[in-house]
């Protein structure tokens, strides 16, 4: 239920009371259609969810690798979701081709959505500076012409200023 913003958790009775603090704090119900939605995703047919799963793997493992393979960025493998945190540390500090340096992820990413027409989201919007956000919930080609033109654009970055 991609984009929903709805979820449930399990887990030890101590972190799901903690978990429900919090979540009591920042947010309020879901909306009834999203309430239905979830309903009939969890009442409905699962024989689909294999499937689903392995494609979202494949395009997970796509995008971790060719992140992994340009230099100045590196990715963990995720092991949820339908995004990856990747580092852009070794990008930082670096000049662009037009002569800015590339000061922050937010930098970063602004200059991919210049330059690559790639939009990724910073780090930093999530708490986690000098990384950024890509979605894989997309299809393969998507996937693999975004990467190519992430990989072409930090070939052109000069070296730390």
């Amino acid at each position: 239920m991609t984009g929903w913003r709805l979820g449930y958790g399990g887990g030890p009775e101590a972190l799901v009371k903690a978990m429900s603090v919090i979540q009591s704090q920042s947010t309020s119900a879901p909306s009834s259609i999203a309430q239905a939605a979830a309903i009939a995703a969890l009442d409905g047919p699962q024989d689909f969810l294999a499937d689903r799963a392995e494609a979202f793997r494949l395009r997970r493992d796509l995008v971790v690798a060719a992140l992994d393979a340009i230099p100045g960025l590196a990715c963990r493998t995720p092991e949820g979701a339908f995004y990856a945190f990747a580092e852009c540390d070794g990008v930082i500090g670096r000049r662009t081709p037009e002569g800015r340096i590339l000061e922050t992820d937010r930098d970063f990413c602004a200059w991919l959505m210049e330059t690559a027409d790639v939009a990724v989201v910073p780090g930093t919007a999530f708490g986690l500076p000098g990384h950024f956000r890509v979605s894989y919930a997309t299809d393969t080609e998507t996937l693999k012409t975004a990467m190519a033109r992430i990989a072409a654009a930090c070939r052109t970055l000069g070296e730390p200023a």
